[in-house]
Protein backbone atom coordinates (compact mmCIF):
# COMPACT_ATOMS: atom_id res chain seq x y z
CA UNK A 1 0.00 0.00 0.00
CA UNK A 2 1.33 3.42 -0.93
CA UNK A 3 2.36 5.69 1.92
CA UNK A 4 -0.27 8.44 2.14
CA UNK A 5 0.43 9.61 5.69
CA UNK A 6 0.27 13.36 6.34
CA UNK A 7 3.57 15.03 5.47
CA UNK A 8 4.93 17.36 8.16
CA UNK A 9 7.69 19.82 7.30
CA UNK A 10 9.49 20.74 10.53
CA UNK A 11 11.39 24.01 10.29
CA UNK A 12 12.96 26.91 12.15
CA UNK A 13 12.08 30.59 11.57
CA UNK A 14 13.23 32.17 8.30
CA UNK A 15 14.22 28.82 6.79
CA UNK A 16 12.17 29.31 3.57
CA UNK A 17 9.64 26.86 4.98
CA UNK A 18 6.60 28.96 4.05
CA UNK A 19 7.64 29.16 0.41
CA UNK A 20 8.00 25.37 0.53
CA UNK A 21 4.20 25.23 0.91
CA UNK A 22 3.72 26.76 -2.54
CA UNK A 23 4.31 23.61 -4.65
CA UNK A 24 1.61 21.77 -2.69
CA UNK A 25 -0.76 24.73 -2.88
CA UNK A 26 -0.40 24.42 -6.65
CA UNK A 27 -2.23 21.08 -6.48
CA UNK A 28 -5.48 21.73 -4.53
CA UNK A 29 -7.11 18.62 -5.99
CA UNK A 30 -4.46 16.46 -4.36
CA UNK A 31 -3.24 18.23 -1.19
CA UNK A 32 -4.72 19.96 1.84
CA UNK A 33 -2.08 22.43 3.13
CA UNK A 34 -2.02 23.46 6.79
CA UNK A 35 0.17 26.41 7.81
CA UNK A 36 1.67 26.30 11.34
CA UNK A 37 -1.23 24.52 13.05
CA UNK A 38 0.51 24.28 16.43
CA UNK A 39 2.09 27.77 16.56
CA UNK A 40 1.19 29.12 20.04
CA UNK A 41 2.17 32.71 19.21
CA UNK A 42 -0.21 32.83 16.27
CA UNK A 43 -3.08 31.45 18.34
CA UNK A 44 -2.27 33.68 21.30
CA UNK A 45 -1.98 36.70 19.01
CA UNK A 46 -5.41 36.03 17.56
CA UNK A 47 -7.03 35.74 20.97
CA UNK A 48 -4.87 38.53 22.43
CA UNK A 49 -4.51 36.39 25.54
CA UNK A 50 -1.03 35.00 26.10
CA UNK A 51 -1.99 33.28 29.34
CA UNK A 52 -4.53 30.88 27.90
CA UNK A 53 -1.88 28.26 27.10
CA UNK A 54 -0.95 28.03 30.78
CA UNK A 55 -4.56 27.56 31.84
CA UNK A 56 -4.92 24.20 30.13
CA UNK A 57 -4.00 21.31 32.46
CA UNK A 58 -1.33 18.85 31.39
CA UNK A 59 -2.56 15.35 30.56
CA UNK A 60 -1.68 12.14 32.30
CA UNK A 61 0.81 9.95 30.45
CA UNK A 62 -1.87 7.28 30.16
CA UNK A 63 -4.39 9.53 28.42
CA UNK A 64 -5.31 8.50 24.84
CA UNK A 65 -4.21 10.57 21.87
CA UNK A 66 -7.41 12.61 21.91
CA UNK A 67 -6.30 14.07 25.23
CA UNK A 68 -2.58 13.93 24.69
CA UNK A 69 -2.12 17.70 25.05
CA UNK A 70 -3.73 21.05 24.43
CA UNK A 71 -2.96 20.84 20.70
CA UNK A 72 -4.25 17.28 20.31
CA UNK A 73 -7.28 18.65 18.40
CA UNK A 74 -4.74 20.06 15.95
CA UNK A 75 -3.10 16.67 15.51
CA UNK A 76 -6.50 15.08 14.98
CA UNK A 77 -7.25 17.79 12.39
CA UNK A 78 -4.10 16.83 10.51
CA UNK A 79 -4.96 13.13 10.69
CA UNK A 80 -8.64 13.55 9.80
CA UNK A 81 -9.80 12.95 6.21
CA UNK A 82 -9.84 16.07 4.01
CA UNK A 83 -11.77 16.20 0.76
CA UNK A 84 -11.57 18.17 -2.46
CA UNK A 85 -15.23 17.84 -3.37
CA UNK A 86 -18.44 18.16 -1.35
CA UNK A 87 -19.54 14.59 -1.92
CA UNK A 88 -16.40 13.40 -0.10
CA UNK A 89 -15.31 10.97 -2.77
CA UNK A 90 -11.83 12.39 -3.31
CA UNK A 91 -9.51 12.34 -0.29
CA UNK A 92 -6.63 14.82 -0.12
CA UNK A 93 -3.23 14.15 1.35
CA UNK A 94 -2.20 16.60 4.06
CA UNK A 95 0.94 18.73 3.95
CA UNK A 96 1.54 20.66 7.19
CA UNK A 97 4.38 23.04 8.00
CA UNK A 98 5.37 23.87 11.57
CA UNK A 99 8.38 25.03 13.62
CA UNK A 100 10.15 22.30 15.59
CA UNK A 101 10.38 24.67 18.57
CA UNK A 102 6.58 24.96 18.79
CA UNK A 103 6.23 21.20 19.07
CA UNK A 104 8.89 20.92 21.78
CA UNK A 105 7.83 24.07 23.66
CA UNK A 106 4.51 22.48 24.51
CA UNK A 107 6.39 19.90 26.56
CA UNK A 108 9.19 22.20 27.74
CA UNK A 109 11.57 20.14 25.65
CA UNK A 110 10.72 16.88 27.45
CA UNK A 111 8.50 14.25 25.82
CA UNK A 112 9.26 11.48 28.32
CA UNK A 113 6.10 9.79 29.51
CA UNK A 114 3.85 11.36 26.88
CA UNK A 115 2.20 9.18 24.21
CA UNK A 116 2.95 11.91 21.68
CA UNK A 117 6.62 10.92 21.82
CA UNK A 118 5.81 7.26 21.15
CA UNK A 119 6.44 5.35 17.96
CA UNK A 120 2.69 4.71 17.67
CA UNK A 121 1.95 8.44 17.40
CA UNK A 122 5.04 9.74 15.59
CA UNK A 123 4.73 7.03 12.95
CA UNK A 124 1.33 8.40 11.92
CA UNK A 125 3.17 11.21 10.10
CA UNK A 126 5.83 11.41 7.39
CA UNK A 127 8.42 13.66 9.01
CA UNK A 128 10.56 15.98 6.89
CA UNK A 129 12.79 18.96 7.74
CA UNK A 130 14.11 22.12 6.14
CA UNK A 131 17.15 24.05 7.41
CA UNK A 132 18.84 27.27 6.38
CA UNK A 133 22.31 28.57 7.13
CA UNK A 134 22.05 30.68 10.33
CA UNK A 135 24.15 33.36 8.66
CA UNK A 136 20.98 34.02 6.66
CA UNK A 137 18.14 32.81 8.87
CA UNK A 138 19.21 34.57 12.08
CA UNK A 139 19.92 37.85 10.29
CA UNK A 140 16.60 37.63 8.48
CA UNK A 141 14.75 37.02 11.74
CA UNK A 142 16.47 39.98 13.40
CA UNK A 143 15.58 42.34 10.55
CA UNK A 144 11.96 41.23 10.38
CA UNK A 145 11.58 41.45 14.15
CA UNK A 146 12.91 45.02 14.02
CA UNK A 147 10.48 45.86 11.23
CA UNK A 148 7.67 44.53 13.40
CA UNK A 149 8.73 46.66 16.38
CA UNK A 150 8.83 49.75 14.16
CA UNK A 151 5.39 48.96 12.72
CA UNK A 152 4.00 48.66 16.24
CA UNK A 153 5.54 52.03 17.14
CA UNK A 154 4.13 53.69 14.03
CA UNK A 155 0.67 52.27 14.70
CA UNK A 156 0.87 53.12 18.43
CA UNK A 157 0.13 49.51 19.39
CA UNK A 158 -0.17 49.36 23.19
CA UNK A 159 2.50 47.46 25.11
CA UNK A 160 -0.12 44.99 26.32
CA UNK A 161 -0.50 43.73 22.74
CA UNK A 162 3.23 43.43 22.04
CA UNK A 163 5.64 40.62 22.82
CA UNK A 164 9.33 39.88 22.51
CA UNK A 165 10.05 38.34 19.13
CA UNK A 166 13.80 37.96 18.87
CA UNK A 167 14.99 35.48 21.47
CA UNK A 168 17.47 32.59 21.08
CA UNK A 169 15.13 29.69 21.81
CA UNK A 170 12.92 30.73 18.89
CA UNK A 171 15.60 31.46 16.34
CA UNK A 172 18.36 28.91 16.58
CA UNK A 173 18.41 25.35 15.21
CA UNK A 174 18.82 23.39 18.44
CA UNK A 175 15.15 22.34 18.50
CA UNK A 176 15.31 21.17 14.89
CA UNK A 177 18.27 18.97 15.79
CA UNK A 178 16.48 17.55 18.85
CA UNK A 179 13.31 16.77 16.91
CA UNK A 180 15.24 15.33 13.97
CA UNK A 181 17.02 12.85 16.25
CA UNK A 182 13.80 12.08 18.10
CA UNK A 183 11.76 11.24 14.99
CA UNK A 184 14.60 9.27 13.42
CA UNK A 185 15.38 7.23 16.52
CA UNK A 186 11.78 6.51 17.51
CA UNK A 187 10.30 5.79 14.07
CA UNK A 188 13.38 4.07 12.66
CA UNK A 189 12.66 5.71 9.29
CA UNK A 190 14.86 7.71 6.95
CA UNK A 191 14.02 11.36 7.62
CA UNK A 192 13.95 13.70 4.63
CA UNK A 193 15.94 16.90 5.17
CA UNK A 194 16.27 19.81 2.73
CA UNK A 195 18.86 22.56 2.89
CA UNK A 196 17.49 25.90 1.69
CA UNK A 197 20.65 26.87 -0.20
CA UNK A 198 20.57 23.58 -2.11
CA UNK A 199 16.88 24.07 -2.85
CA UNK A 200 17.42 27.50 -4.37
CA UNK A 201 20.53 26.44 -6.27
CA UNK A 202 18.99 23.25 -7.75
CA UNK A 203 15.23 23.47 -7.16
CA UNK A 204 14.15 20.73 -9.55
CA UNK A 205 16.74 18.19 -8.44
CA UNK A 206 16.16 18.76 -4.73
CA UNK A 207 12.38 18.95 -4.88
CA UNK A 208 12.14 15.96 -7.20
CA UNK A 209 14.14 13.91 -4.68
CA UNK A 210 11.97 15.22 -1.83
CA UNK A 211 8.84 14.09 -3.66
CA UNK A 212 10.32 10.68 -4.30
CA UNK A 213 11.12 10.22 -0.61
CA UNK A 214 7.61 11.21 0.58
CA UNK A 215 5.77 9.26 -2.14
CA UNK A 216 4.51 12.27 -4.11
CA UNK A 217 4.43 12.36 -7.90
CA UNK A 218 6.73 15.18 -8.99
CA UNK A 219 5.29 17.59 -11.52
CA UNK A 220 7.29 20.47 -13.00
CA UNK A 221 4.40 22.90 -12.58
CA UNK A 222 4.88 22.61 -8.83
CA UNK A 223 8.00 24.74 -9.17
CA UNK A 224 6.29 27.77 -10.71
CA UNK A 225 3.51 29.93 -9.28
CA UNK A 226 2.14 33.43 -9.55
CA UNK A 227 2.89 36.27 -7.18
CA UNK A 228 -0.01 36.51 -4.75
CA UNK A 229 -1.10 36.79 -1.14
CA UNK A 230 -2.93 33.70 0.08
CA UNK A 231 -5.40 33.57 2.96
CA UNK A 232 -3.52 30.66 4.49
CA UNK A 233 -0.92 33.12 5.81
CA UNK A 234 -3.30 35.77 7.16
CA UNK A 235 -4.29 36.11 10.80
CA UNK A 236 -6.73 38.94 9.97
CA UNK A 237 -5.36 41.17 12.71
CA UNK A 238 -6.20 44.79 13.29
CA UNK A 239 -3.39 47.34 13.24
CA UNK A 240 -0.17 47.07 11.20
CA UNK A 241 0.09 44.43 8.50
CA UNK A 242 2.42 42.08 10.37
CA UNK A 243 1.59 39.18 8.08
CA UNK A 244 2.99 41.08 5.11
CA UNK A 245 6.21 41.93 6.97
CA UNK A 246 6.87 38.27 7.71
CA UNK A 247 5.64 36.77 4.44
CA UNK A 248 6.33 39.39 1.79
CA UNK A 249 9.16 37.35 0.21
CA UNK A 250 6.94 34.34 -0.33
CA UNK A 251 4.04 36.56 -1.47
CA UNK A 252 6.29 38.15 -4.10
CA UNK A 253 7.94 34.91 -5.17
CA UNK A 254 7.21 32.98 -8.36
CA UNK A 255 9.45 29.99 -7.65
CA UNK A 256 12.46 28.80 -5.67
CA UNK A 257 14.66 31.52 -7.16
CA UNK A 258 17.60 33.34 -5.60
CA UNK A 259 15.52 36.38 -4.66
CA UNK A 260 13.94 34.49 -1.74
CA UNK A 261 17.35 33.55 -0.32
CA UNK A 262 19.16 36.90 -0.40
CA UNK A 263 19.42 39.01 2.74
CA UNK A 264 20.30 42.70 2.46
CA UNK A 265 23.28 43.44 4.66
CA UNK A 266 22.86 45.93 7.50
CA UNK A 267 24.81 46.57 10.67
CA UNK A 268 23.95 43.87 13.20
CA UNK A 269 24.54 43.99 16.97
CA UNK A 270 27.00 41.55 18.51
CA UNK A 271 24.27 39.34 20.02
CA UNK A 272 23.12 38.45 16.50
CA UNK A 273 26.59 37.13 15.64
CA UNK A 274 26.74 35.32 18.97
CA UNK A 275 23.48 33.57 18.14
CA UNK A 276 24.74 32.64 14.68
CA UNK A 277 27.81 31.07 16.30
CA UNK A 278 25.65 29.09 18.74
CA UNK A 279 23.41 27.89 15.92
CA UNK A 280 26.20 26.81 13.58
CA UNK A 281 27.05 23.45 15.24
CA UNK A 282 23.39 22.40 15.09
CA UNK A 283 23.17 23.47 11.46
CA UNK A 284 26.38 21.60 10.59
CA UNK A 285 25.07 18.45 12.27
CA UNK A 286 21.79 18.55 10.34
CA UNK A 287 23.49 19.59 7.10
CA UNK A 288 25.30 16.24 6.85
CA UNK A 289 21.90 14.48 6.72
CA UNK A 290 20.44 16.64 3.95
CA UNK A 291 19.28 15.46 0.54
CA UNK A 292 22.49 15.30 -1.48
CA UNK A 293 22.43 16.10 -5.18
Amino acid sequence: MEDQRPIVLWSHPRSLSTVFERPFLQRPQEFHVIHEPINPISRAYVTKNFEFLNQIPLPKPTDPITFVHHFSPTLNKILAPHYYNDDKTHTLRVFAKEHASNFLDAFEGNLDGYPLGSKEILSKFKHTFIIRNPEKSVKSFYKTANSTYKAWDKACVPNSERYDIFFPEKVWLKESRILYDLTKNITGEDIVLVDADDLVREPEKVFRKYCEMVNVEFKKEMLVWKEERLKIWDLKLSGPDIDYLWHKNVMQSTGFDKSINVEEEIEYPQHVYDLIAKSKPHYDYLFQHRIKI
